[in-house]
């Protein structure tokens, strides 16, 4: 069952974004970038879950994918509510409000739906709250790191598709994701420099 909620925002204070920083650096620094080829649009560190939440931080980049909803596979919900914060960068987050429709043109389950769409500027600091399964899909604008906790249910996260199966257009390769780390480095290293100057 599709569902639609207001996303809610708010702010992340400086102490927290150091400490969540520091803390994606360390990740970096011991594992490296992340595979490219497990999603394609996005590179993820999944970290230990603890009492029924999975913690992770991700990484996007305006050039890795094509980010765009018209494409197969791009909305998609989770079956448990996301918590998130931008720790750098920028998001547009969408979501999607799912009306079942004969002539609709995204289908789930066997049913047919259209999507009245809801565009969130998220800027670094931003913290949302993101309830279960709410269609949703992200763009980057800039270079950008989040982090966020994830509900663990005993429920898949599922995509919500087109009828054709016209597939996102990932150009980069791992090496290219690789190449990028010292400029993901100077960028934690940039905002912890700021941030801490307001603590």
């Amino acid at each position: 069952m599709l569902e639609f909620h207001p996303m809610q925002h708010g702010q992340a204070s400086p102490a927290r974004l150091v400490e969540l920083l520091k803390q994606a650096k360390a990740v970096l620094n011991e594992q490296g970038m992340a595979s490219m080829e497990e999603y394609g649009d996005m590179l993820q560190w999944g970290l230990s879950r603890r009492d029924g939440v999975w913690p992770k931080f991700h990484v996007y980049h305006p050039g890795w994918c094509s980010f765009d909803d018209r494409f197969w596979g791009s909305i998609h919900y989770h079956a448990g509510w996301i918590r998130g914060t931008v720790l750098a960068g920028h998001l547009e987050h969408y979501t999607y409000r799912a009306q079942e429709d004969p002539e609709g043109d995204r289908f789930h389950r066997e049913k047919a739906y259209t999507l009245t769409k809801h565009t969130h500027q998220q800027p670094a600091g931003t913290v949302y709250d993101l309830p279960a399964r709410v269609p949703h899909w992200v763009k980057p604008t800039r270079l950008t790191m989040t982090y966020f906790e994830e509900e663990v249910t005993d429920e898949m996260a599922e995509l919500v598709n087109p009828a054709e199966k016209v597939l996102d257009e990932h150009p980069w390769t791992q090496a290219d994701a690789d190449a990028l780390l010292p400029e993901l480095l100077d960028l934690i290293n940039e905002r912890v420099s700021k941030l801490e100057l307001t603590i």
